[in-house]
C-alpha cells in the first residue's frame, strides 16, 4: 500500500501559532512530519491561502483505524461475552460523543484551528457542561449524557489518529500505543449503561405491553410522547428528535419505577410485611437490571394459576432466569395477587432473594 503523507509546506507563522510542546505532550509522541498534525487540527473555516488542508481526509482514515483497534480490543479482552453485548460495548466506545469527551479530557480541543465565532461558543458551552457532568455522583463517560457535543471535537480525535497512522509509516500499533491511554477509562460490561429507549423496549417485550412513540415538531423544537397500551406515560422536548426520544423514554421509565414502588408499598401495607433490606423495593425492574448487567437473558415468567370470580380474580406467577454460569435458577412461585403485575412482582422478589443468596 502506498504511504501517502502530507507534503504541505506549513508557513512559519502558523507553526509558531501552535503549541506543539503541549499538543505532542498530550499525545506523548513527537511527529516526524508536523504538517500532518497541523492538518489534523485545522477546521474548514480556517482555510486560507496558506494551503493547509482541513482535517477531513485524515478524519476518514482515522475513523476506520480507531473503530478497528477498539473492536479488536473488546473482542479479545472479553472473549466470553455474547455478540450482542460486544456490539453494545463497541457502540458505546466508537461514537462522536465519546470521542468528543476524550478530546476535552486530554485538552486536545484547545489546539483546534478554526475561524468560526459560533463554533467557538458551541465548544466553550460544551466544555462547561462536560466539566459539570464530571462533578455528578456516579458519572462515567458512557452515561448517555443529555449534553450534545459539537461534532468537530470527535472529528479531531479521529483526524489525529489518521495523522499518527501516516506519520508512523502506517503502523497501526503506534496509533494504539498513543490512543490507549487517551481513551482511558474504556467501557466495560460494568460501566455500560442501558439506553433508555432499549430499556423501555426490553420492558415491553418482557411484559408483553405495546410501546408506541409519537413525534411532532413545532419550529425548532421536537416533541416525543411515549404510549404504553395507548396510555401516555412519558413526554419530552428537545431540538433534536433522537434526544427528545431518549428523554421521553427516560421519563417513562422513571414514571414506571415510581408506580411500581407505590404499588409495592401498598402490598406491604396490606400484608403488614417489611422488606429485609429496609425501604428499598424489589421489583421486576430491578431484576431486569441485574440480568442486563450480568449479561443474562431477561427473566422468564409463566402463569401458574388464574382463578376466582370475575370481580375478584387472583393470579399466581412463577419466574426463573438462565444464568451464564449456573444455568437455570430454581423456579420461584409468588403469592396469589389481584393483578398480573403484582403477581409477577411477588415472584420477582423471591427470585431476587434467591440470586442474592447465590451470589453474595
Amino acid at each position: 500500500m502506498e504511504c501517502s503523507t502530507s507534503n504541505v509546506n506549513v508557513p512559519e507563522d502558523i507553526l509558531r501559532s501552535i503549541n506543539f510542546d503541549a499538543l505532542e505532550g498530550a499525545l506523548n509522541m513527537k511527529f516526524n512530519n508536523r504538517g500532518l498534525l497541523v492538518e489534523a487540527i485545522t477546521h474548514g473555516s480556517q482555510l486560507s491561502s496558506s494551503g493547509v488542508p482541513c482535517y477531513k481526509r485524515l478524519e476518514l482514515i482515522g475513523d476506520a483505524i480507531l473503530a478497528d483497534l477498539i473492536t479488536r480490543h473488546l473482542f479479545f479482552h472479553y472473549k466470553h461475552l455474547p455478540t450482542g453485548r460486544l456490539t453494545d460495548l463497541r457502540a458505546a466506545s466508537v461514537n462522536n460523543e465519546y470521542f468528543a469527551r476524550v478530546a476535552v479530557k486530554n485538552n486536545l480541543h484547545v489546539h483546534l484551528r478554526h475561524a468560526s465565532t459560533a463554533l467557538g461558543k458551541q465548544i466553550r458551552d460544551f466544555v462547561e457542561e462536560f466539566q459539570n457532568e464530571l462533578l455528578k455522583p456516579g458519572f462515567n463517560f458512557f452515561g448517555l449524557s443529555d449534553c450534545k457535543a459539537p461534532k468537530v471535537l470527535g472529528d479531531i480525535v479521529e483526524s489525529i489518529a489518521g495523522a499518527i497512522f501516516l506519520d508512523s509509516g502506517q503502523e497501526i500499533s503506534v496509533v494504539w500505543k498513543v490512543f490507549q491511554p487517551l481513551l482511558h477509562p474504556m467501557v466495560t460490561p460494568d460501566t455500560l449503561p442501558m439506553h433508555p429507549v432499549r430499556e423501555l423496549q426490553e420492558r415491553c417485550r418482557q411484559q408483553a405491553e405495546r410501546l408506541e412513540y409519537k413525534a411532532s415538531r413545532s419550529g425548532n423544537m421536537a416533541t416525543v410522547e411515549v404510549f404504553f397500551d395507548g396510555v401516555q406515560i412519558g413526554i419530552a422536548q428537545n431540538p433534536q428528535k433522537k434526544m427528545a426520544q431518549k428523554l421521553a423514554a427516560r421519563n417513562a421509565l422513571a414514571a414506571f419505577k415510581e408506580k411500581e414502588m407505590a404499588e409495592a408499598k401498598e402490598d406491604d401495607d396490606e400484608n403488614g410485611k417489611k422488606k429485609k433490606n429496609g425501604s428499598q423495593t424489589l421489583t421486576r425492574q430491578m431484576l431486569n437490571e441485574i440480568c442486563f448487567h450480568r449479561n443474562w437473558p431477561m427473566p422468564f415468567y409463566r402463569c401458574v394459576n388464574e382463578g376466582g370470580p370475575a370481580h375478584a380474580k387472583q393470579f399466581t406467577f412463577a419466574v426463573r432466569v438462565n444464568t451464564t454460569d449456573r444455568g437455570w435458577t430454581d423456579e420461584c412461585v409468588g403469592d396469589p395477587m389481584p393483578s398480573v403485575k403484582k403477581a409477577k412482582d411477588s415472584a420477582a422478589i423471591l427470585l431476587l432473594e434467591l440470586i442474592n443468596r447465590l451470589y453474595s
